[in-house]
């Protein structure tokens, strides 16, 4: 039983471990392109690159870098268990899993006012570090 109690215990600590830092990894993220707030903009393409895509209205300019990546797990092929009890011999299947397709994208865009960057909003489910 304290066996049982303590694979639970680390299994559950392991789990709040694996959130956490999906948390602090955003959060290292925003933390990374909030620095870039007041930067001048030529040091920002200089560093960042041509962005993806860019926006001017007559107050700000928006440049906006994308990250997108298709990304696919692959199908687990079913199994046959074996069990015996006594001279019996039992199967039961198990199933496997189909594969499946999903995107990671991150879309940071900067806003620039007066050729320097005054803000920077992220979204998507890539923007970590």
């Amino acid at each position: 039983m304290q066996k049982i109690f303590i694979i639970s215990c680390f299994l559950i600590l392991g789990t709040c471990t694996t959130l956490l830092t999906g948390c602090v990894s955003a959060e290292k993220y925003s933390k990374m392109i909030n620095q870039w707030v007041g930067v001048d903009e030529d040091v920002l393409i200089a560093t960042w690159g041509a962005p993806t895509n860019h926006y001017q209205t007559d107050q700000a300019k928006y440049l906006t870098y994308e990250k997108v990546q298709q990304n696919h797990i692959p199908p687990t092929p079913s199994s046959v268990q074996v069990i015996r009890q006594g001279d019996a011999v039992f199967t039961r299947p198990i199933p496997g899993s189909p594969g499946y397709s999903y995107t990671s994208e991150c879309r940071t865009t900067f806003t620039i006012q007066n050729k320097r960057v005054a803000h920077v909003n992220a979204t998507g489910n890539a923007c970590v570090l």
